[in-house]
Formats: C-alpha cells, sequence, structure tokens
C-alpha cells in the first residue's frame, strides 16, 4: 500500500477537530499527510479525484483500548460479573494458534474500518505469549491498513482480582488452579526481554505500527516491573498501556498491599508518568486523579464493557475538570459485543447527566469528540493524529450523509456523536491511502476471512477444558 496524492472534492462538511468545522471545501492529501483545506484546490498531476458532494468528512477515530484475541466472543458474556467473565474469557481466547490469532485481529479491523475507526490500541493478548504470537498481530494490522499501537500485556504476580480469597477456595477450584491455569505469571525477566525483542524487531512497522509494554494491571505486577515498563517508554520512546481501577476489589487490593492507592503507589516508586494511557479507571481517587492530571497520564473510558459487567462508572467530569487527558475504547468484543466507537462517544457525553444537577460539568459532544479523536491520539503517542489541519497525518474517514440519521444536517457534530453508528461510512483513508471504499476492504478478503473466523470457536474450546474448570468453580462461587 503506497500513499497516493488524493483530492477530496467539495465535502458537504469537514469536521477538522472538536468544535470546529468547515462546509463546501476540498482537501488534498500527499505523502501521508494533509496538504491544503480549502475551497477549488487545483489537482495536481496524477491526483486520484474523490467526489464528496453529499459527505461528511471527519478525522478517523482512535480506539484506545481493545483486545484483539477476544474478537470472537460477541454474545457470550450477558449476566457475567469481572471474575466470571475473565475465567470464561480464557476459555474462548487460551492456546490458539497463528491462524486463529490473525483472523481474530482481522475480523475486529474490519469492524472498526467500517465504522470509522482507523487507529486502535491493542491490549495484547492476555496469557503469555511469544515473539511470533506479536509478529502475527503485527501483521494483521499491517495487511488491513490499519494504524495501531500493539500493547504487549505482561504480569509477574498472580491475578488476585479475580481469584477467591483462600479461604474461600474450594478443593475444586485449587485442583483445576494447579493443572488449567492460563494466567500463571512468568519471571518478569522473561517477559522485559520479549518486550524489547518485540520493540526492536517490530516497533514503527510500516511507519504506523507501534510496540508499548502493557502491564495487564498494576495490581497483578510487581513493582520492579511497573518501574521497569516506565524506564522501557523513557529510553525506548514508547507509551505504556494499562488496565487501571476497573473494579472496586482492584481498589482495596491497593489499599491493602501498598497502604496507599494504586496511583499514590506508582507515582511514589517512579512508575507513572504522561507516557502512561489507563484504561478504565472507574475507581479512581481525587488524589489520583489529580496525580493523573499532574503527569498528563491518559484516563481511557470503555463504559458500554464496564456496564455491562457491572464493574463500574468513571468519574469523567472529576477527571476532565483536573484537566486529565481523556480517550475512549470500547474494550474486547465479548464484554461489549461490537466495536462502534460511536456508541462510547454517546456514552461518555450522557452517562453523568441524569446525577448532576450543574449542566455546566455535564460532558459536552466536542469533549467527546476530542476524547475520541485527539486523547487517544495522545494515548497512542501520535500527536499528528485526530485533527483535519495542513501537515496533519491522513487519517480521515466519509460519511454518507444520504443516510436518514443525517438527514436533515442540523448540527453536524451532534449528529455524528448521537446519531450516527458506522453505518453511512464510506471511504476510509489511513496514512494518505485508500483502505476502504464504498463501505468495502480493498486489502482484505472479507468473504474469506469471515467464513474462516466461523469454525474457530468450538476448537479453541475443546482444547481449553482446563481453563474450562476453574471457570465453573469460580462462578459456582460467585
Amino acid at each position: 500500500m503506497h500513499a497516493e496524492t488524493l483530492l477530496i472534492r467539495n465535502a458537504a462538511w469537514v469536521l477538522t477537530g472538536a468544535g470546529r468545522g468547515i462546509g463546501s471545501t476540498d482537501i488534498l492529501i500527499q505523502a501521508g499527510r494533509i496538504a491544503a483545506i480549502a475551497p477549488d484546490l487545483v489537482a495536481p498531476p496524477q491526483a486520484r479525484c474523490i467526489d464528496a458532494h453529499d459527505c461528511l468528512v471527519t478525522p478517523g477515530l482512535v480506539n484506545a483500548h481493545w483486545h484483539s484475541p477476544m474478537q470472537l466472543s460477541p454474545g457470550t458474556s450477558d449476566r457475567m460479573n469481572h471474575k466470571v467473565f475473565m475465567w470464561e474469557n480464557q476459555v474462548d481466547t487460551a492456546n490458539r494458534s497463528q491462524e486463529e490469532i490473525y483472523l481474530s485481529a482481522v475480523v475486529g479491523c474490519l469492524q472498526m474500518l467500517k465504522s470509522g475507526t482507523t487507529a486502535v490500541i491493542d491490549h495484547f493478548p492476555e496469557q503469555g505469549f511469544g515473539i511470533d504470537d506479536v509478529a502475527t498481530v503485527v501483521k494483521a494490522f499491517e495487511d488491513c491498513g490499519m494504524r495501531a499501537v500493539v500493547a504487549l500485556r505482561i504480569f509477574d504476580g498472580e491475578y488476585s482480582d479475580i481469584i477467591p480469597p483462600a479461604d474461600r477456595i474450594t478443593p475444586a477450584l485449587r485442583k483445576a488452579l494447579t493443572t488449567g491455569n492460563t494466567l500463571a505469571p512468568r519471571p518478569m525477566q522473561d517477559s522485559l526481554d520479549l518486550v524489547r525483542a518485540a520493540i526492536g524487531k517490530f516497533d514503527r512497522t510500516a511507519g504506523r505500527i507501534r510496540i508499548f509494554p502493557a502491564p495487564s494491571n498494576p495490581v497483578r505486577c510487581s513493582d520492579e516491573l511497573l518501574v521497569a515498563c516506565q524506564d522501557i517508554a523513557e529510553s525506548l520512546d514508547t507509551g505504556v498501556h494499562c488496565h487501571l481501577l476497573e473494579t472496586r476489589t482492584q481498589a482495596e487490593l491497593a489499599a491493602r498491599a501498598y497502604g496507599r492507592s494504586m496511583v499514590e503507589h506508582m507515582d511514589a516508586i517512579g512508575a507513572f508518568g504522561g507516557r502512561w494511557s489507563c484504561a478504565h479507571c472507574n475507581w479512581v481517587s481525587e488524589a489520583e486523579i489529580a496525580i493523573m492530571g499532574r503527569l498528563g497520564a491518559v484516563a481511557v473510558f470503555n463504559p458500554e464493557s464496564n456496564l455491562k459487567i457491572g464493574s463500574g462508572i468513571p468519574p469523567i467530569p472529576a477527571l476532565l475538570a483536573a484537566g486529565v487527558p481523556c480517550a475512549i475504547g470500547t474494550d474486547g468484543a465479548s464484554t461489549n459485543d461490537n466495536l462502534i466507537l460511536q456508541d462510547a462517544m454517546q456514552l461518555v457525553a450522557i452517562l453523568h447527566r441524569a446525577g448532576e444537577p450543574d449542566r455546566r460539568r455535564w460532558v459536552t459532544v466536542d469533549d467527546a469528540i476530542a476524547m475520541a479523536t485527539t486523547g487517544g491520539a495522545k494515548a497512542m503517542l501520535e500527536p499528528e493524529l485526530g485533527r483535519l489541519v495542513p501537515g496533519a497525518k491522513a487519517d480521515l474517514v466519509l460519511y454518507d450523509l444520504s443516510a436518514p440519521w443525517w438527514v436533515p444536517l442540523n448540527d453536524p457534530a451532534q449528529q455524528w456523536v448521537f446519531g450516527e453508528r458506522g453505518g453511512s461510512v464510506d471511504t476510509v483513508i489511513v496514512d494518505g491511502k485508500v483502505v476502504m471504499e464504498n463501505g468495502r476492504a480493498l486489502f482484505i478478503d472479507e468473504k474469506a476471512v469471515l467464513n474462516a473466523a466461523r469454525e474457530i470457536l468450538p476448537g479453541v474450546r475443546k482444547r481449553n477444558s482446563g481453563v474450562r474448570a476453574i471457570a465453573a468453580a469460580v462462578a459456582a462461587l460467585e
């Protein structure tokens, strides 16, 4: 895929960024970047022209938290709490072949591109993994044309937040954990060596795929591992991605372990900063919010997933008021069932309104758009994403305004957040390349991929009977 010279002609409306727009204009794209935005631009020689007379053009959305291994499990987690879900998810995602890893990632890429998302942070995978697994998921993003961070999920402690207390562990659960625990930690140095090797081999693949260290969750990691991730990020110019305080249990575990909150502890040991992006943040305290605001760490909200499994609601107005950079994710398809980021944009805008009488504290449409564009770009360490201005990287989406939810066109920003659900995406451009046109992917055989993906789960579940026993034993206690 080579960057083209593209001239998008006569766009009905261009949302250049949160709170900004231009009507009836052209966009010139050269060498993967936006060269000009103005009416009646002259097409350079050999430029490809795209008619956008009845289209809205927006920055590509950034999904700042996703799990590609979960992509084959929509419709599998209703009325499960976090502990039960986590073990059931292992049954569907552990011990996969390279083809299964690849197909799961590509299915997710297709759904994101088709609904207007051009960039993603993939918190990958969960279980122990090797360099071949990283190569496979990188290839999936490369083949699909997406911009991505592959955030390598590591830990060196127990998943204590999803294992019942010792006095409640039954003989059946103890036996199952001994023989089938796919979340058993491995030595810290092994994980760090693997992360460094993956960064050296795959970081900046195709100029748009990054590799980050990604502690699974700080309560599952030693202080040494957390500090090492910060050191890797500083020395190799990467970010760090993690889950943070998704559940009340995680906040309670941190308080017992450290005598202070999780973020306070990480800050105190030098294992936190502006390179971190933190998924969920449902149970952050006022003190933790202040630290995040001071350091510039990104809070990544996943409202649909968190509501579905009852894990919590993030204090979005308080985080915004404290100057914390905010972004939006879908989380995995096993807890969300879709990767439509517009759904999450709508939720972050309205989630708190019924309980907040002061409308001045309500999250605005422009707040939601910023979270889904420039906020996600900050989490990816991509400051040139998320806005349509000259010099910015050319990741953008054309929406067909003839769809009923766009008629009449009263307020493009409001209708993008509250009305659009990805169904009117027509053309998607990533890094100056058209990767989807007329709603169809140009570089992936969609039919073949989807047919192959339909056949994967039964075999994966059969080979994971050991972890199924853990899931059943945990469910019996919950």
